[in-house]
């Protein structure tokens, strides 16, 4: 087992994470990281995604403590093609 204090987290090479995709049954949790087009996959027991969502929590909880609340609303894009351009030469 890896020991965290021995771990530099800023000397680790990194992909930027894009989406999460999963599920679980009984024994086990499956979920993909997305990155672009690739995906990496990772299994837990119920046991350790749990001890994973409560360190995720309290990360989160710091980062809004410090700059504010996350908005989780998707951006609003607009379409590069309008409805008011159609028929237009």
């Amino acid at each position: 087992m890896i020991d965290p204090a021995k771990v530099d987290i800023n000397q680790l090479p990194k992909k930027f994470c894009d989406g999460a995709i999963g599920g679980y049954n009984k024994e086990v949790f499956s979920f993909a990281l997305t990155s672009g087009n690739s995906l990496d996959s990772f299994a837990a027991t119920p046991q350790v995604m749990k001890s994973i969502s409560v360190w995720m929590n309290g990360q989160i909880q710091g980062y809004e403590k410090q700059f504010g609340e996350i908005d989780t609303l998707p951006p609003e894009i607009q379409s590069p093609i309008q409805a008011a351009d159609l028929g237009k030469s």
